[in-house]
């Protein structure tokens, strides 16, 4: 019953949470020009930590911090762990011809975790987005001596994902004969072995909309305007898998563990998902004649339901850990993801103006993490993580013959909160989206994170029952 009340205070805390994080979502500014494709710039998972050692995911599970991009890690929570996280970006895009600048930020994730004491099932909920969209530029095209025309594009929106996961692990382990070769205080040691399956629930909705406006230069002239809303809801499932072994363990005379090796595997596969989806089309023109104005539409698609598949995900990787009493522990690294976008399907009318032609996306991540001491008594500087990474995505773009690719290197840092097991996350990362070749558009961008991950401590106890005698 105690673990019920809990879990009921938990949800209730994180429901309100889930809906200021909603309305900050909707307050984000212009992020890249090629989120003007498909459903957007689609999101990287993960948080802060993660951000940080070049967005690995797969393989990652902490104690007290919550990994919402694999179920598998909530079974590896020791504590009630609320996480938020705020992200930001400055971006340079370059065109060849000149060069712009904006800034924009939004909250990134917003979760809660917590495993039942001393036992092996762990839950999560949380909110992060999915894709977003948010463009604003203008071109401009000379038709003839007399007549000049001006594009401007605009785009806003996105989407976001509510998830409920749960996991659970299995460990099992076996005893190991001496050698006589190895030394004494390394007999006897026992090799752990940890296998958690996970499951997420995700509630994918929101809406992209869309403005296309073409003008004339000329006192008497043609206004065309193209506006499409589409707003999408639905279920998707994802599946995950974490494994955890002990490879080396070594100890004192006093049998305390003084080192050791440790290898981490993680998998997870999303399920296609088919959302439903409402979509509006306008195409009409604008005709301005001195003080008059005559509109006239030609194209109307008012609210036509349909449905939106998006293909399935892989994603898999794995971490080697080493750690000693007098240097610390060293994490290394990496992963793989793999999604089909030329399966993605938007089904509604044929009349409808939908994009086409996007292809199958990949990436790949690599990471090292890096704290100067295992003993969390030890001074502030030794007990704070440091971390790098590097990551390049094939993005599903083909534009003109060109794949749009992005890559960027990382780094980032926790830095412990006093008297407790709560930790700031940094995370920074410098890269680069698209190219200059064909007459395309280069962003070359510094992002940024910020997350707060909140555990209970010995001082901070949450969820305390009071007994009366």
């Amino acid at each position: 019953m105690k673990f019920f009340d809990t879990t009921v205070r938990s949800i209730c805390i994180l429901l309100m949470l889930l809906l200021m994080k909603h309305a900050a979502i909707a307050q984000s500014n212009p992020n890249s020009v090629y989120s003007r494709f498909g459903l957007g710039i689609i999101d990287n998972p993960g948080n802060a930590n993660h951000f940080g050692m070049g967005g690995m995911t797969a393989a990652q599970s902490d104690p007290i911090s919550l990994n919402l991009a694999n179920p598998a890690s909530y079974a590896f929570l020791d504590v009630t762990n609320l996480q938020t996280t705020l992200k930001g970006a400055y971006t340079t895009t370059n065109d060849g011809i000149s060069t712009s600048t904006y800034g924009h930020g939004q909250v990134h994730e917003l979760s809660m975790g917590f495993r039942k004491p001393l036992g092996k099932w762990g839950f999560a909920m949380g909110l992060s987005p999915y894709s977003s969209v948010d463009y604003r530029f203008t071109s401009k095209d000379t038709l003839s001596d007399t007549l000049t025309a001006t594009y401007r594009y605009n785009g806003r929106g996105g989407l976001n994902k509510v998830t409920f996961g749960t996991a659970r692990v299995f460990r099992f382990g076996s005893l190991f004969a001496p050698d006589s070769i190895k030394q004494k205080n390394d007999s006897n040691q026992v090799k752990l072995h940890q296998l958690a399956l996970g499951f997420n629930a995700n509630y994918i909705f929101g809406n992209i909309t869309r403005e296309n406006y073409t003008s004339f230069d000329q006192s008497e002239h043609y206004t065309t305007i193209n506006y499409t809303n589409l707003w999408a809801k639905g279920i998707s499932l994802e599946a995950g898998v974490q494994y955890k072994v002990n490879l080396t363990t070594r100890r004192d005379p006093q049998r305390r563990i003084i080192g050791g090796s440790a290898l981490q595997l993680g998998a997870v596969y999303a399920l296609e998902s088919d959302l439903g989806v409402e979509y509006t089309e306008l195409v009409s023109s604008l005709l301005i004649s001195g003080s008059n104005a005559l509109r006239d539409t030609s194209h109307f698609l008012d609210a036509v339901n349909g449905r939106l598949i998006i293909p399935q995900r892989i994603q898999a990787g794995f971490a080697y850990k080493i750690y000693n009493k007098n240097w610390g522990a060293l994490m290394l690294g990496a992963e793989f993801k793999l999604q089909d976008w030329s399966l993605y399907r938007l089904s509604i009318s044929e009349d409808a103006n939908l994009d086409e032609g996007l292809q199958s996306a990949q990436g790949w991540s690599a990471g090292a993490e890096f704290k100067p001491t295992t003993d969390v008594s030890n001074n502030f500087f030794n007990r704070m993580h440091y971390r790098v990474g590097y990551r390049s995505n094939q993005s599903e773009l083909m534009l003109k013959g060109t794949r749009i690719e992005q890559s960027g290197v990382t780094a980032g840092l926790s830095i412990p909160v006093s008297r407790s097991q709560s930790k700031i996350n940094l995370g920074v990362e410098i890269g680069q989206r698209g190219t200059l070749d064909q007459g395309l558009v280069r962003e070359d961008y510094v992002s940024f994170m910020v997350g707060f991950s909140l555990s209970p401590s010995s001082f901070d106890r949450w969820f305390r029952q009071v007994k009366y005698d």
